[in-house]
């Protein structure tokens, strides 16, 4: 019985993957300053949003980034690490043959870099 379970997943898994194009590649076209690790999530969590809002399709790929805004209020340790700052960049998705923009915020803080993707664009 778990042989079949398992035979089952993995041909459903292997006829989605088929079907299914996200393009999860860095670095992202255009001008995003953001580091790879940081694009991918940003594409990551960009997939997630319009996945269930196109059902029938999913074919997903970053067209192109901007940078909206240099990093502002930046602030550097004694070694040169950067520990506070933010800047902007606009990101645009090809979702299924539509263009949307979204802005992104990216947020210097201490160790780590966060960013938030404006949620009126997300709806």
């Amino acid at each position: 019985m778990k042989k079949l379970i398992l035979l089952i997943l993995c041909f459903l898994v292997t006829t989605l993957s088929v079907n299914a194009h996200y393009d999860m590649n860095t670095p992202v076209e255009g001008d995003s300053i953001a580091n790879d690790e940081l694009q991918f999530l940003v594409i990551k969590s960009l997939y997630k949003t319009l996945a269930p809002q196109t059902a029938t399709c999913s074919d997903f790929s970053i067209y192109n980034t901007q940078l909206l805004h240099y990093p502002y209020d930046v602030k550097k340790d004694k070694r040169g690490n950067y520990v506070k700052g933010y800047w902007k960049e606009l990101w645009t998705v090809n979702a299924c043959g539509t263009k949307r923009q979204f802005p992104v915020t990216f947020n210097i803080k201490k160790k780590k870099t966060t960013f938030q993707i404006d949620s009126y664009f997300l709806q």
